[in-house]
């Protein structure tokens, strides 16, 4: 852990384009649960199924939504603590084996986040993916870079 880097402007321009890109589907997939009424409607059908008292729609509407709204706040908790992190170690502190180990752990984090949710039939669950699996690499790149050894 002695070994100290500076991430090289254009890993961190990198870096930072793929975690907007993530961020902007994230937002964009939000959005558009958010306003898409069949697809309310079909979760509140699959509530008045399972649920032994009557809820109003209205209710039900800002049940949906709040929902939605902290899924959204959870999956943006890892890019944005990323983005922070490696903005101000290129800005300020180094990149050393503890900052890569922490951020593969954490992105393989969020992307099982993602990969658990199973949903197949959306074109952003693909760009999620994708951009987990750049920012992975990206960052295992900066190993070899800094000289640490693979040992998994």
């Amino acid at each position: 852990m002695d070994e100290n880097y500076s991430a090289t402007r254009k890993k961190l321009y990198i870096l930072l384009i793929i975690i907007s890109i993530l961020i902007l589907v994230l937002s964009i997939e939000a959005l558009m649960e958010v306003k898409d009424r069949a697809l309310f409607l079909e979760w509140f059908d699959e509530v008045q199924s399972q649920e032994e008292a009557s809820i109003t729609e209205a209710e039900a509407f800002d049940t949906y939504v709040s929902g939605n709204i902290l899924l959204y706040m959870l999956n943006l908790v890892i890019p944005l603590g990323f983005a922070l992190h490696i903005f101000f170690a290129y800005q300020k502190a180094k990149i050393n084996s503890l900052f890569i180990y922490l951020w593969f752990i954490m992105l393989m984090g969020g992307m099982a986040f993602t990969l658990i949710s199973w949903n197949f039939q959306s074109l952003f669950y693909y760009i999620r993916m994708i951009a987990y699996l750049v920012l992975i690499a990206t960052t295992l790149s900066l190993s070899k870079e800094i000289g640490i050894s693979k040992k998994w």
